[in-house]
């Protein structure tokens, strides 16, 4: 785990200390590596007539609803029977629904303009919204769609890391140049590291929130092949239909809901992803769907080869199924996430 530096610290605990019942506001980072549900670390505020306690979590890049679940669904697990703390949350910008929402999920949060929820106990309530986003500091060019396929990749597969370039682009469906700037700039930011003239992953859950973030604004708009709505009657009888029309010649898998039903039966939900490698005219006519944005079946081009690596035949890569459940954000879809990754993801 990468140590976290003061200077980022301290710029969210001003904007504690500015608040006018704070008298003192420190983080106390954990020595040994975190467990999924003790964040990166702990949070005392100091009142005049009480100290309150949190878990902290810290996110580096701009945070998404699915990032959000994730957490929840880490601390959920974590603590099974255990009364989890507090939590608050360290961002560098969290807009006015995301706010709302996780005002709604009972999570406490500061950003880097000043934006805040703060709730201690039934004494204090710290509310700011609206302030704007404060400019970050130029890090070079965007890691772009291809960037965070090989993040994918790597995440999926973390052994992929010590293949050669070549075999690792393959798996990605990148190029070579992709997987070259990508691991180099993972490696300058210390989130991959070598020892024994190995690579590892030294910052899990910091890429895992960098690819969540980048598949919902970035990856899945690109890979959208389209929306539909099809004649079938409820999802098993499109899931059987569609099953009869393709063929084990071009690679297929179901992602979502529809994965998740076949890794653990927990949840289905009404919508149907299918991933396709080679989404055709010829294949999308088969599907007999008509385009339409309300539609129950949407259909993605596959994010690289690794993609389908399924946990069982004809799904997706657990990780990718995780993330569009996540994608989804209700709380089944959340609550499904978090048994995909205990029993898919072990290494995340």
């Amino acid at each position: 785990m990468r140590q976290l530096s003061e200077d980022h610290v301290e710029k969210y605990l001003q904007h504690l200390r500015g608040l006018p019942f704070v008298k003192q506001a420190e983080v106390r980072v954990p020595i040994h590596p975190k467990t999924a549900a003790s964040g990166d670390g702990t949070l005392s505020i100091k009142t005049p007539h009480s100290t309150h306690h949190f878990d902290l979590e810290i996110k580096r890049s701009p945070t998404t609803y699915g990032a959000i679940d994730a957490v929840i669904g880490r601390r959920e697990a974590g603590y099974s029977a255990k009364t989890p703390s507090a939590l608050m949350l360290f961002a560098p910008y969290i807009s006015r629904p995301l706010a709302e929402y996780l005002v709604g999920k009972h999570v406490n949060f500061v950003d880097a303009a000043g934006n805040c929820h703060v709730r201690l106990g039934t004494a204090f309530l710290a509310l700011v919204q609206g302030r704007p986003a404060v400019p970050r500091a130029a890090l070079g060019r965007g890691v772009g769609l291809s960037g965070h396929l090989v993040l994918f990749a790597i995440l999926a597969k973390p052994e992929l890391l010590n293949t050669s370039i070549r075999a690792l682009a393959e798996q990605a469906g990148a190029s070579k140049t992709a997987v070259a700037h990508l691991l180099a700039r993972l490696t300058q930011e210390g989130a991959i590291v070598r020892s024994r003239n190995r690579r590892h992953l030294q910052d899990q859950k910091t890429l895992l929130d960098r690819w969540l973030s980048g598949y919902a604004t970035l990856v899945r708009p690109r890979l959208l092949v389209g929306q539909y709505r099809t004649p079938d009657s409820d999802p098993s009888a499109l899931e059987a239909r569609i099953e009869q029309v393709l063929t084990d010649d071009t690679p297929w898998g179901w992602g979502g809901g529809a994965a998740e039903n076949r890794l653990t039966g927990f949840y289905r939900g009404s919508k149907t992803i299918l991933h396709l490698a080679e989404p055709s005219d010829t294949t999308l006519r088969s599907l007999r769907g008509l385009p339409s944005n309300k539609g129950e079946l949407t259909v993605l081009r596959m994010p690289g080869h690794i993609a389908f690596e399924g946990a069982v035949p004809h799904t997706v890569h657990p990780l990718l199924v995780y993330t569009e459940l996540l994608t989804e954000g209700t709380d089944r879809a959340r609550e499904s996430a978090a048994m995909i990754r205990d029993r898919y993801l072990t290494w995340l």
